[in-house]
């Protein structure tokens, strides 16, 4: 969960383990409501009905032992036989209730966690937030590792606990009736002053269980800490690993393996700590869990022998009180025996915390100074006194004045340095922070075409068409007039078509899947990097062909896109600060306008860029550099 801090300049807390397990219950809770509602209840009570049925079985089991053991020292061999007769049906029905268990426990746990997982993974993609919460600074580390397998640490285990808890409650109710049914009272000899201690081997088995508890738990109160540190120490292991896969062709180039499996190498370091520092606590614990597993079948006997030897308990008595004792003390002990697997959730449970509250948290802040996203009621594309700054408020992009109607191609060049990225994202919704008002058209779909598109693992039609919703001529069509035609047969061929196509095509479906977007505003940016000015400048005049209302914005210098823009727009940087400087109204693609020579800077520190037929212009503020 988030960290509540205390006061200013004071490090943050982290939620206690109470505060853990009641956000994490908020979180996951809604399973048992809504839509999923049915199919939760029902096997969750299917599941309740299995562990409390074999709770009656063991005690069915329990008093079996009595009896045949009684018949044994009895020497009843016809009472011994109906015993054995009887042992099978018990063994039966003991393995069905166990692939129940199995069955309902397994069930229940795939689709809770089907459930979280759906609601944090759409949570972390919907609405482009995976992106946007990298931006924010409130990312948790690993948000991939916590959605695949923190959540499965955090639900399967809590389903065991609820059955174990549940076992040991209803374990305790009825095995310690029948060590109060068989055990009695203890008189002690008068040599210690004949006292009588009623129900003994219960307070036996609760002083027993109080104080094996109690040692678990002043030894064990470190391990959920230590087990957070160690599985983030994990997590941090696979993304250096990661990392290098994803960028090993830029690492083999420039000979940096030595750097990258140093860094590799301080990483284990690092997690081997944290689990040497884990180590020490378990062994300490181990002390006393292991002494508790040796002494436990030895102290009801020792108890009991007094009883036996006087001639005050059969044989079968001391079988079932010997059994009964275990499973009280095993149903108390329940805490000490999932101790550390408890820590291990917590850990799990805390981490799911964090990335559910992280996206909350993306949500519902917003920076002091931001941008004001509006829709323009003239279907023109207005940045009206724009400053683009980073999360830390130093500026990047200032003083952006920007008027772009329907059909324009404007091509921004020049010293934009982090203010590009900055300017795309403010464009398309995701950069936060700055100052000034971005109008788009109502409704408009803006789409990015980058560098280099990431291709999902797949088909090239679910890649081409994320909604589905495109014939398959449309799609063949569209990739041929891009230059793809060998591929317009392969639409449905599974492959990882990151590595099967060389940069030059994968700009181009990059170009193809705009089209099929139909967006009404476009980035492009250093979109057609990897081709020649010729193919570069057909392919935006095919886009353009297919979208000629679109709104057109290239971004750096790319292939043809000085060529084809309708006008040009160069930014400067001063300071580390990006500043419009000067501007070309020349283009290729559309020549000069008839009125460009009549609009000059102006006394006030505009300069107007008119283009399209309808007279509109592109403003921006003066040179401040």
């Amino acid at each position: 969960m988030l960290k509540p801090v205390d006061a200013p300049g004071m490090e943050p807390r982290l939620p206690t383990d109470r505060q853990v397990a009641r956000g994490f219950a908020r979180l996951t809770g809604g399973f048992w409501r809504g839509a999923t509602a049915r199919t939760a209840w029902f096997w969750t009570l299917a599941l309740a009905a299995s562990v409390i049925f074999s709770v009656f079985v063991n005690v069915t089991v329990n008093r079996w032992n009595g009896w045949f053991f009684d018949t044994l020292e009895k020497k009843d061999t016809e009472g011994a036989l109906i015993a054995m007769a009887v042992f099978p049906v018990l063994a039966i029905t003991v393995a069905g209730v166990g692939v129940g268990i199995l069955v309902t426990r397994e069930t229940l746990q795939v689709h809770w966690r089907k459930w979280v997982m759906a609601k944090l993974a759409d949570g972390w993609v919907g609405e482009r937030r995976f992106y946007r919460l990298s931006l924010s600074g409130y990312e948790p580390a690993n948000p991939e590792y916590r959605i695949a397998d923190d959540v499965r640490w955090a639900t399967e285990p809590l389903v065991d606990f609820a059955i174990g808890l549940l076992s040991a409650l209803i374990t305790i109710i009825m095995f310690i009736e029948i060590l109060w049914e068989i055990g009695g009272g203890l008189t002690l000899p008068q040599s210690f002053g004949g006292v009588t201690i009623p129900a003994y081997l219960v307070l036996a088995a609760i002083v027993y269980a109080v104080l094996v508890s109690g040692l678990i738990t002043i030894v064990g109160r470190h391990l959920p800490r230590l087990a957070a540190a160690r599985n983030e120490g994990e997590a941090r292991l696979r993304f250096s690993l990661m990392r290098i896969r994803d960028h090993g062709e830029a690492i083999a180039l420039a000979r940096a393996e030595t750097g990258e499996r140093r860094a590799v190498a301080r990483t284990y370091d690092n997690l081997a700590q944290r689990w040497l520092a884990m180590i020490r606590w378990r062994g300490r614990l181990t002390w006393i869990t292991n002494g508790s597993s040796a002494l436990v079948p030895v102290v009801p006997l020792l108890l009991a022998a007094p009883k036996y030897l006087s001639g005050d308990m059969s044989l079968g008595g001391v079988v079932q009180v010997a059994a009964a004792f275990v499973a009280v003390q095993n149903a108390f002990n329940w805490v000490l025996d999932n101790f550390m697997r408890i820590a291990e959730w917590l850990a799990a449970a805390r981490r799911v915390n964090e990335l559910a509250d992280a996206l909350e948290r993306l949500g519902t802040s917003r920076p002091d100074d931001h941008l004001t996203v509006m829709p323009s009621p003239d279907g023109m594309l207005r940045l009206a006194e724009v400053t683009l700054t980073d999360r830390g408020g130093r500026n990047l992009v200032a003083d952006l004045d920007i008027t772009a109607p329907p059909g324009a191609t404007l091509h921004v060049s020049g010293e934009l340095g982090l203010g590009k990225a900055a300017l795309i994202q403010a464009v398309a919704g995701l950069w936060p922070w700055g100052r000034g008002e971005i109008a788009l058209p109502a409704q408009a779909q803006v789409t990015v075409v980058p560098h280099s598109l990431h291709l999902s693992e797949g088909s090239l039609r679910a890649i081409l068409d994320t909604a589905q919703s495109l014939s398959t001529e449309r799609l063949a069509d569209a990739l041929r007039r891009y230059g793809l035609s060998s591929l317009a047969q392969r639409l449905d061929e599974h492959n990882d078509w990151d590595k099967a196509l060389a940069t030059g095509d994968r700009q181009r479906l990059a170009l193809a899947r705009a089209e099929l977007e139909a967006p009404d505003v476009l980035l492009l940016d250093e979109a057609t990097s990897a081709l020649e000015v010729d193919a570069a400048l057909d392919l935006i005049a095919e886009l353009r062909a297919a979208r000629p209302d679109a709104i057109m914005l290239l971004m750096g210098q790319s292939a043809g896109f000085a060529e084809a823009a309708s006008h040009r727009l160069l930014m400067k940087r001063a300071g580390g600060v990006a500043r419009m400087a000067a501007h070309d109204a020349n283009s290729r693609a559309h020549g000069p306008h008839p009125e460009e020579g009549s609009h000059g800077p102006s006394r006030r520190g505009k300069t107007e860029l008119p283009i399209g037929p309808d007279g509109a212009a592109i403003t921006h503020g003066a040179d401040r550099c």
